[in-house]
């Protein structure tokens, strides 16, 4: 009886406690992330999620002073009176700090300002000023410095993204956290419009924790609309037959908390522009001239749809979706445009659900936990089909009677289909000890399953051996912030791969065969990151990272196409140092300026890179050692709201630094290419942009946009700097390229039109391996917006 009556006070006890709620926004009424809020007697606080929400519960009915603080913003209080069983409700706007240098008042921090003041190394670009612009996130990334996108071609074409001298899977990429990986090539960064997202943020080297990856040098997180009620529509044409078609929405009833969101886009495009080639009869060259394209049509298109519910009081989000995405693309050339075919295409369709759930104060204040899980269903073919035919530049066919040969001349016809089945699962956790201490932990799994058949080859032994590849990371983060200007990270990561395939043995012996191979593989990393305000608009930061990266599933089984497999690729480590200052100041209330700079130090060791030959195909391999000493800054102005200019440059010299190279047959010898920038590589680029924008010109609520681009690339090698003669060496030219837009908004941005000119010189624009990129093209873009 007396344990009956103990319970019964403890519980009435629990039912008298009071909460105390709301939500914390800046003057502007933009909502504010990780806002501290304590209470001052108890100690006890929390910080608001992604909405500027928060909650206070358990508290012991009383008076209480809530006192709420946050970087770069005036610490406010405000006074509560609790009574038992009361649900308080407080907002609060917080007011920008105000400074005075020199006589000049520096106040306001936009969201994605609030994520570049971070101790890592990141670059956010918010696109509210683009979102009438007919750019994709590829040409919004080719704008950030530090950063190169390199094309192949036009519309769908294959990319290769350099970030401060890493490329390829050694930046990672992810859309609202989920890694990009698991969607194949159905799902490029050129089929995501530029008004279908909200900020794309850059780590540049340290890469946090929360993303949960193995990314060797950065990684890239785009940000898509989180608006709760919205309908964004847009379509655009332009040259060489290209269609553009964008639909996002979303639906939130504030009372149940039930949503709907969802966004589909297609692009179509025949990019049929015009390329200066060699024209070939036979095996020989004959002529040089100035043709079409004929054979490189594109399209795409995708769908993203979630429903679940939001600010519950068990879960901030629960979500179940489904991304459906496909394309299918003619293929024009092999590695480098010597080679030219007419009937090779390849294809690719995904489906995956996912299930999103996050939870801040989980079960205690400060516990925020979140998880991701996805399962991907990809099936991709290529199909080289088309036996004893020949074409060149012209279009023009040639054939071989009786020839067995496909139009990739290295092997015969192939009609090959990929199955690959992909699991992707990622839990956060983070505690937030008091405000100044901090822990996060992530967990990370990758699964990976491919089977291969080509109906033109059944027998194949390669095809008779599973693919699989499992990678699992786990993340241990302590973050401390002594003071308001100064905050530090100490992380650490665990990283598991384990891989299983095929390989040829005893190659030109009697014995000669293809046998299974496994490889396994673990590693541990670590590293800090660690930012200081000098002064109130100065601030100066540091990173240090020694990390891995593990070879992912096209490095080391090949794409089935152009890249060859390499089953004993091994993954790839590098220690990573970044440091860096920003400024920003003003000269009067009309004149903002922000500068930035950084210094990049890379020592890698096994870097993988892909290997350029003479013929179509190409393969990843390992470079024993390399090095990267750069720098890279960036300056923005802007004059009130109507002008702005900005522009940014990267130098970045990258050196194979190994003694000696092994071969395979003559076993260690001398590395005769150490100390020479690694081929096929920009050293040095730069960027800039000039806008100006007139409201209320020719029509009343209306917003007009005049934007002008301007990109530079030095020249560099093709191949090694040390190979060939002075007069025979093969570059990449000098390039510059010019971009300009212009755009109007009517009735308060409902109404929208743009139109645009690229590459307005018609300059020969060309990125890797001397693959020629499309000439001056026009566009055209519509959109509206409710």
């Amino acid at each position: 009886m007396a344990l009956f009556c103990f319970a019964h006070t403890a519980w009435a006890q629990e039912l008298e406690k009071a909460s105390v709620s709301g939500n914390v926004s800046a003057s502007t009424g933009e909502a504010l992330a990780g806002v501290t809020v304590v209470l001052k007697e108890t100690g006890i606080g929390t910080a608001t999620n992604a909405d500027g929400e928060f909650e206070v519960a358990g508290i012991t009915p009383g008076n209480y002073v809530l006192q709420f603080s946050f970087v770069g913003f005036e610490t406010q209080e405000k006074a509560v009176q609790l009574k038992a069983s009361q649900r308080e409700t407080v907002s609060i706007n917080l007011r920008e700090k105000s400074f005075e240098v020199k006589g000049v008042e520096v106040i306001g921090k936009s969201a994605a300002r609030l994520l570049n003041e971070q101790a890592y190394a990141v670059t956010a670009v918010s696109t509210k000023e683009l979102q009438n612009s007919v750019a994709d996130a590829r040409q919004v990334l080719n704008r950030v410095s530090g950063v190169r996108v390199l094309e192949e071609g036009g519309l769908g074409s294959n990319l290769s993204f350099t970030l401060n001298g890493f490329s390829g899977d050694q930046v990672k990429f992810f859309l609202d956290g989920v890694p990009m990986g698991s969607f194949g090539t159905s799902l490029r960064l050129s089929d995501i419009p530029v008004n279908t997202i909200e900020r794309i943020e850059v780590y540049k080297g340290v890469v946090p924790v929360w993303l949960g990856t193995d990314a060797l040098g950065g990684a890239v997180n785009i940000i898509t609309n989180k608006k709760s009620n919205f309908l964004d529509a847009s379509y655009s044409i332009g040259s060489f037959n290209t269609h553009r078609l964008s639909l996002n929405g979303a639906r939130t009833n504030p009372k149940t908390g039930f949503t709907v969101r969802a966004n589909a886009n297609y692009n179509y495009s025949d990019n049929n522009y015009r390329v200066w080639v060699p024209i070939t009869a036979g095996n020989n060259v004959v002529d040089s001239a100035e043709v079409e394209r004929f054979h490189d049509r594109y399209r795409s298109g995708n769908m993203m749809l979630e429903t679940g519910l939001v600010n519950k009081k068990y879960a901030d989000q629960l979500l179940v979706g489904v991304i459906a995405a496909a394309n299918d693309q003619q293929v024009q050339t092999g590695t480098t445009m010597s080679s030219v075919y007419g009937g090779i295409v390849r294809n690719s369709r995904s489906l995956v659900p996912t299930l999103k759930y996050s939870k801040d104060n989980l079960l205690v204040d400060g516990l925020n936990v979140s998880l991701y899980s996805a399962y991907s269903i990809t099936e991709s073919q290529i199909i080289d089909t088309l036996s004893g035919v020949t074409y060149n530049w012209r279009g023009e066919a040639t054939y071989v009677p009786g020839s067995n040969d496909a139009e990739n001349p290295s092997r015969k016809a192939t009609f090959t289909t990929l199955y690959d089945n992909e699991l992707n699962s990622q839990l956060n956790a983070g505690y937030a000890i008091s405000p100044k201490h901090s822990l996060a932990i992530n967990y990370a799994l990758t699964n990976f399953h491919r089977k291969a058949f080509d109906t033109e080859d059944p027998d194949k032994i390669q095809n008779k051996f599973p693919n699989t590849l499992s990678k699992q990371v786990v993340g241990v983060a302590y973050k401390y912030d002594p003071t308001e200007k100064w905050s530090t990270t100490l992380f650490s990561k665990l990283y598991l791969l384990r891989a299983k395939t095929s390989k040829e043995y005893d190659f030109g012996t009697d014995t000669r065969r293809v046998a299974s191979y496994e490889n396994s593989n673990k590693s541990f990393g670590y590293g800090v990151a660690t930012s200081y305000f000098l002064l109130p608009q100065l601030q100066l930061k540091a990173s240090y990272e020694h990390t891995y990266r593990m070879p992912w599933a096209s490095e080391i089984f090949g794409d089935g196409l152009f890249v060859l497999p390499n089953p004993e690729l091994g993954p790839e480590q590098s220690d990573n140092f970044n440091a860096g200052a920003a400024y920003g100041f003003k000269l009067s209330q009309d004149h903002q300026f922000n500068i930035e700079s950084s210094f990049i130090y890379r020592k890698a060791k096994d870097l993988i890179y892909q290997v350029v030959s003479g013929s179509p195909e190409t393969y990843y391999s390992n470079l024993s050692k390399t090095r990267t000493l750069g720098v890279e800054g960036s300056m923005k102005y802007a004059w009130r709201d109507i002008l702005h200019l900005g522009g940014g440059a990267t130098f970045q010299d990258i050196t194979d630094q190994a003694e000696t190279v092994f071969s395979l047959y003559s076993g260690y010898q001398r590395n005769f290419q150490q100390g020479y920038r690694l081929p096929n590589t920009p050293y040095f680029f730069a960027n800039a942009n000039a806008g100006f924008t007139f409201r209320n010109a020719l029509a009343k609520e209306s917003v007009w946009n005049v934007n002008y681009y301007y990109n530079f690339v030095e020249q560099y090698f093709l191949s090694w700097a040390k190979l060939g003669s002075r007069d025979s060496k093969k570059i990449i030219p000098t390039q510059s390229s010019h971009n300009l837009e212009i755009s109007c908004s009517l009735s308060q941005g409902k109404y929208n039109i743009s139109a645009e000119v690229r590459n307005l010189t018609d300059a020969r624009l060309y990125d890797k391996y001397y693959l020629q990129k499309p000439g001056r093209a026009f566009y055209l873009k519509v959109r509206y917006v409710l």
